[in-house]
């Protein structure tokens, strides 16, 4: 063997030596500490509310039953069995745009509602404008009635044709 050899074989034999005492100086792995048992969930959860921006007067509906009063600058905290099924609910407000929205009941939650006022109503998702109603609804004219412009008046003497007769 070569001095190279026998240099290279030392030093790994050196290294291994030096690893295995500082394993055994540091003595057996220690186990980590046992888990904490799962603390089981309240049967009840906390739906808070809050709008954006606090007004005086919001009201929560859940359907035709009043839920309560969100008060200026403080949430309104329902409480509610857990798993219990979504609540759809409806906020309301003078003077903004009623707002239908779902709370979840399978753990706490918060919801945060924005309030936009009617005038604004035209910069929400899904706005369409109001069609202002046909004066005639779709009735004929009477028959006393003047034709339209631009169709010519039977001559006298010849009944108009009546808008449901027609040939078969």
């Amino acid at each position: 063997m070569s001095r190279r050899a026998l240099s290279a074989s030392a030093v790994a034999l050196g290294v291994a030596l030096g690893l295995a005492l500082v394993a055994r100086a540091q003595g057996p792995v220690a186990a980590p500490p046992p888990a904490a048992a799962p603390v089981a969930p309240s049967p009840n959860v906390k739906i808070t509310i809050i709008t954006v921006p606090s007004q005086k007067g919001v009201q929560v509906m859940w359907g035709k039953k009043r839920l309560g009063v969100v008060a200026p600058h403080q949430p309104l905290i329902l409480q509610r069995p857990r798993d219990s099924g979504p609540l759809d609910l409806i906020i309301k407000c003078d003077g903004f745009v009623t707002v239908q929205t779902r709370a979840y009941t399978f753990a706490d939650t918060k919801l945060a509602v924005k309030l936009t006022p009617v005038d604004q109503k035209n910069t929400l998702l899904g706005y369409r404008a109001e069609v202002p109603p046909e004066p005639d609804a779709g009735v004929p004219p009477p028959p006393s009635a003047a034709p339209p412009p631009g169709v010519a008046a039977p001559p006298p003497g010849v009944a108009a044709p009546r808008p449901d007769s027609g040939t078969r």
